[in-house]
This record gives structure tokens, C-alpha cells and sequence, in this order.
């Protein structure tokens, strides 16, 4: 990407990475994070503060939305780039979704998707970037505190849509329609992920609902309500796909409307499900603490719900101990998973979101958290590392059609985990199918972990050029490339 003019060191620019202890190579690698693997180069980002080059927007406006999210204070685009302005479409994920938590607020949120872009431009041209912190956390807190605190269903009709005249008339037969869509868009997500094709093609359908939402007129009473019970799923579903296209901020947007949906609906296992996914983001972008309180907040949401639904809350607790080394917290959180996927076996039904959540898939999840678990407790590793194998033995072996991505994901993930703790050739075993399973797989959060292994074994010091290891880093970056 072109930049402007070059001048003297940009000392602000430079003051406030020191004041993070950030190094250029870490501000690339979070404007990367938003935007791409290799949108930035460390030499481009190392030319903005030695020769005070100016990039051109999106870049300003995202540096300036990171270091604002580092320091915890408001980093004007104008304090490292004077004269240059902010861009109106790169916006924080949050931005305009501070709104009450009642059908105004749904409406709300609804006109923000519809005001940029719409039918007019078939997509929303915004760039929204990941928020961390209370950003992040304190919706999730909100909600939690809302429940209960319901509208009644005759106010849907007061409040969402156009008056009785509109010639945008939303029946059960339409609702019909675009329920038959939810089924589709969770089988395209299982075998594709989060591919651009799949995102487009849910974004439209949410643009869809969202515009009947806002200028219909209901023919029964109901159908409003069951319409934003709708809206819901697909948002939940659109936030999952764009946290595996690695588009946090965009699924971060989608999980926001999802929860004021299910709140408007009473749907509170939903919202609890909603709120898990968005602490498994966080996980995957080493934040901790979010992901924590996150989890702590599916956990409340649950209280009522399906066992199933608790169990994945518990689960996403697990994971959030995992990724600190805390084992006992791990163990203890994995015991009540265990117990509460029993009770949930017994008690038959589920929600229909939750199709997914079989023996297998849970101990994926168990097994990957473990995984994770034994790259951060040296004493015990091994043993946990047999485990987590043993745990996702039949995801990462699964050689039918039903969920290639996850296959993939895990598989790469443990092919990682025993090249790190010395075990090469078991290592470059599961990286070859892994690779063999690429073709196959639209998965951008996949291919990140496929990138970390190529990073993985060129750092290998005696190892990296053994003629296994050249063999599968020519076939693993041809795979990448394409």
C-alpha cells in the first residue's frame, strides 16, 4: 500500500509504543491482527516513526484505534499524523452500539446496518475493528443484568416496522423462508468456514431481515417477534463465520446484535451461547481476561438453560484457565463439564444451535484446551499432551464429510503441540494430512494455524533442514499461497 510524503521521526508515534513496550514488529502484528496476515511489513511500520511516512487510510485510523486500545486513552489520528483525519468507514466494533437494552435499542442497531451500504452498495462498507477490554466485556455484563426485563409481545409490532400501509408485507410464509436459510448457512460454515463467499451470502440474508424489520408491515400477530427470534440465529451464525475468517471486529459487530436479539426474545440460552463464542474469540486472541469474564457471563446467562447450553459455557471456562496454565481451574471447570454433559444426555432435546455438541465434539474442545494447557505447565506436558491426543483422536482422524474444518483446525493444532515438545516425525505426520485437507477448507483461523507451524519448524535449530522438513514447508507454503 502506497504512503505519503516522507519527513522527520514521528516522536509521538514513538513515545506512545515505548509507553506500551511495543516494538515496531508488535504494531505490525496488531494492525496485521485486523487486517490480514501481511498487510503491513515491520520495515513500512518502522518507515511511519524513523522518516514520518504517512500511510493512507484505512492504516491511520487503525493505528490509532490500537494504541488507543493499548493505552487505555482515547489516541487521536490527528496526535501521529497532523492534518490527517479520521476515515467514517473504519469504525470500532462498538461504535453507535451503546443503546438501551428494549426494542429501541434493537431498532437501533438494526438502522445502523441498514444506513451504511444496504441494498445499494450489497454489503456494508464499513471495516470494524476488535475492541478489547471493558469495551468488550461490559455489554456482556449488561445483558446478563437484563434478563428478565422483557418487552411484551404486542409491543413488537408498536415499535419495530412501517405502519399497517406498507407494501413490504412480512407473512409466515416469508418468516418460513428465511428460517429454511439458518439450516444452510450452518451446513455451508461445517464444510467451507468462514470463507468470504459464505459471509457475503449471510450478510445479505441479515441485510434482508433487518430491512423487513424496519419497513414491514406484519400480517399476524407474532411474526415480529418470531422475525427478530430469526435474526438472532443468523447473527450468532454470522459471528461465528467471521471469527473463523480471523475478521474480529466484524464478528464482535454480529455477536453485539445477536445478544440485543435474544434479549428482545427472552432467549436467553441463545444469548449464552452467543456470549461463549465471544470468549472463545477472545481466547484465540490471547486476551485472557476477557475471555474470562466472557465465560463467567455465559455461565450466569445459562443458569436456566438446557444442560447443553451450560455445558458450553462451562466448557469456554476450561478454555479460559487453560490458556493462563491454570490447571487446577482447567480441572475443576472440566469435571463440570463433564457432569453437566451427562445430565444433558440424560435429559434429551436440545436447542437446535446446538446441534453440533456430540461426544466427539466435546472432547475436542476438552482436548484442545489441554493441548493448549501443556504448552504453558512444562512439569506435566507430556501427559497432558497424551491426552489432549487421545481427546481429539476422532476429530483429527475423521475422514468423512461432516466437519473437514474442524479436522483441519485441531489437526494442525496438535501437529504444532508435538513439534514444540520434540516429537518431529509424529509432528510432520498430522501437518502432511492437515496440508492434504486444505483444498478442501475455506478457513482463514485454519490457515493461521498452518502458518504457525511453517513458522514453527523454520525455527528449528538442527531439524529445519532435514529433508522431511524442507519437503512439507515447499508443500505447506505452495498450499498457503493458493
Amino acid at each position: 500500500m502506497a504512503d505519503g510524503p516522507i519527513g522527520r521521526r514521528s516522536a509521538v508515534l514513538a513515545s506512545l509504543l515505548e509507553g506500551v513496550g511495543w516494538s515496531v514488529a508488535r504494531l505490525a502484528h496488531e494492525v496485521n491482527r485486523e487486517m490480514g496476515v501481511g498487510y503491513v511489513s515491520r520495515t513500512t511500520v518502522s518507515e511511519w516513526i524513523n522518516s514520518s511516512r504517512v500511510p493512507r487510510q484505512p492504516l491511520p485510523t487503525l493505528v490509532a484505534h490500537v494504541l488507543s486500545q493499548a493505552t487505555g486513552a482515547p489516541v487521536a489520528v490527528s496526535q501521529l499524523w497532523p492534518g490527517v483525519a479520521r476515515s467514517p468507514l473504519c469504525v470500532a466494533a462498538d461504535d453507535g452500539t451503546w443503546v438501551s437494552w428494549d426494542l429501541q435499542g434493537t431498532k437501533a442497531l438494526i438502522s445502523g446496518w441498514l444506513a451504511n451500504g444496504g441494498d445499494v452498495f450489497d454489503s456494508d462498507r464499513r471495516v470494524f475493528m476488535a475492541v478489547s477490554g471493558t469495551a468488550l466485556t461490559a455489554p456482556a455484563w449488561q445483558y446478563v443484568g437484563q434478563i428478565g426485563n422483557v418487552p411484551q409481545p404486542g409491543a413488537f409490532e408498536k415499535v419495530l416496522g412501517a405502519s399497517g400501509f406498507s407494501d413490504t408485507k412480512v407473512s409466515p410464509a416469508l418468516l418460513e423462508y428465511f428460517t429454511s436459510l439458518i439450516g444452510a448457512f450452518r451446513r455451508m460454515d461445517d464444510l467451507d468456514g468462514g470463507s468470504k463467499e459464505n459471509l457475503k451470502q449471510i450478510g445479505i440474508a441479515i441485510r434482508q431481515v433487518n430491512g423487513y424489520l424496519h419497513n414491514g408491515a406484519f400480517t399476524e400477530k407474532g411474526t415480529a417477534q418470531s422475525l427478530v427470534s430469526t435474526l438472532a440465529t443468523l447473527a450468532q451464525i454470522a459471528g461465528w463465520m467471521a471469527f473463523d475468517a480471523e475478521l474480529h471486529g466484524l464478528a464482535q459487530r454480529y455477536f453485539r446484535l445477536g445478544l440485543q436479539a435474544t434479549h428482545s426474545v427472552n432467549d436467553h440460552g441463545l444469548g449464552a451461547h452467543i456470549l461463549s463464542f465471544m470468549s472463545y474469540q477472545a481466547a484465540h486472541r490471547n486476551q485472557p481476561h476477557e475471555a474470562s469474564a466472557l465465560a463467567e457471563a455465559a455461565v450466569r446467562a445459562a443458569g436456566k438453560a438446557h444442560p447443553i447450553v451450560r455445558t458450553v459455557a462451562m466448557t469456554r471456562v476450561a478454555h479460559a484457565h487453560a490458556i493462563t496454565g491454570n490447571v487446577y481451574g482447567f480441572q475443576s471447570a472440566s469435571a463440570h463439564v463433564r457432569q453437566l454433559f451427562e445430565q444433558a444426555q440424560q435429559s434429551g432435546g436440545r436447542p437446535s444451535y446446538l446441534y453440533w455438541l456430540d461426544s466427539t465434539a466435546a472432547d475436542t474442545y476438552q482436548g484442545h484446551s489441554m493441548l493448549l494447557l501443556s504448552l504453558l505447565t512444562p512439569r506435566s506436558a507430556r501427559s497432558q499432551l497424551d491426552e489432549a491426543e487421545r481427546l481429539l483422536a476422532a476429530e483429527v482422524d475423521q475422514t468423512g464429510p461432516d466437519r473437514p474444518r474442524d479436522a483441519l483446525f485441531f489437526g494442525a493444532w496438535l501437529a504444532r503441540a508435538h513439534i514444540k515438545k520434540g516429537d518431529l516425525y509424529r509432528g510432520l505426520g498430522l501437518a502432511e494430512t492437515a496440508v492434504d485437507r486444505m483444498s478442501a477448507v475455506a478457513s482463514p483461523r485454519s490457515r493461521k494455524v498452518l502458518q504457525d507451524l511453517d513458522h514453527d519448524l523454520s525455527n528449528l535449530r538442527q531439524s529445519r533442514n532435514l529433508p522431511e522438513v524442507r519437503s512439507l514447508r515447499q508443500r505447506l507454503q505452495s498450499a498457503l499461497v493458493a
